[in-house]
């Protein structure tokens, strides 16, 4: 004992667990060791402060938990296995609150993207309704003026067509469809258009032209011609009592639009689900 510290035997001698001889040189050795003496009554002292204190604790026991080499020591000698377990289940609360998590926001976002799924439209849409109700008027100035907004319409300060007026109305399923009016030099011709996808069963069978990189279906109804085609998220008529090519150079006239993406659908999605649970 005169030649090394007590170390972690100054523990057991603080206490109690020194028995005989081994407690009588322990007591020796700290009546020769001034570094150990130090160590022994600092830990006594702060445990005598930790036993009174009304608050429960003292700062220097604090201190004596929060260094840094006595964790390190005590880490030393724990069984790694045992720790790994601790540490595992100490865990698991929050892998399962995180999974729950990840499992709700998944559900919703999927849910969110079915929602957003966009209307089937049918070649009669095309078709003039009558029990529609109307939702907006625009006149001639209006439609140059950009109140078209998220309809697929000319740049009528740059194209040969000339705006008349446009309406849109609500039909009996709760869809919005715009119905235009528009000029090819005297040629009155009629726009018609809803978002959502077109429906190509009905369509496939039928005769089909490029239109601006996209496929337009061509409609014959007794006197007259339509071209139906996919644009983005919309789904454009344009019909007359004239020729066909001249659908066509009409048809030229109206801008291509992206598809809607991912974040686009399941925002759309979030908003009808806000809707069904809000009317």
């Amino acid at each position: 004992m005169k030649t090394r510290h007590l170390g972690d035997a100054i523990h057991d001698l603080l206490d109690g667990r020194l028995r005989g001889d081994r407690a009588y040189t322990a007591m020796a050795h700290l009546g020769e060791c001034e570094e150990c003496a130090a160590r022994f009554h600092e830990l006594r002292a702060a445990r005598d402060a930790l036993n009174s204190s009304q608050a429960g604790i003292d700062m220097r026991f604090a201190r004596q938990l929060l260094d840094r080499d006595r964790i390190a020591q005590i880490a030393a000698t724990e069984d790694s296995r045992k720790a790994r377990v601790v540490r595992r289940h100490r865990r698991m609360p929050l892998v399962v609150a995180a999974a729950c998590l990840a499992v709700l926001t998944g559900a919703a976002v999927t849910a969110a993207w079915q929602a957003g799924a966009p209307q089937r439209v049918s070649l009669e849409f095309a078709q003039p309704r009558e029990g529609v109700v109307p939702v907006a008027y625009m006149d001639t100035q209006s439609m140059r003026n950009g109140e078209l907004r998220s309809w697929i319409h000319p740049d009528f300060a740059t194209s040969s067509l000339i705006p008349v007026e446009a309406n849109v109305v609500q039909r009996g399923d709760g869809q919005q469809v715009l119905v235009a009016r528009v000029l090819a030099g005297l040629t009155d011709v009629m726009v018609v258009q809803q978002h959502g996808r077109l429906d190509h069963d009905a369509v496939a069978p039928l005769e089909h032209i490029d239109v601006a990189g996209a496929d337009a279906y061509v409609v014959e109804s007794g006197s007259s011609t339509a071209l139906v085609w996919q644009t983005g998220d919309v789904v454009v008529a344009i019909s007359c009592g004239c020729t066909l090519p001249i659908l066509e150079q009409v048809a030229q006239e109206f801008p291509s639009a992206d598809e809607p993406g991912f974040v686009d659908r399941v925002t759309d999605g979030f908003g009808a689900l806000v809707d069904a649970l809000t009317n």
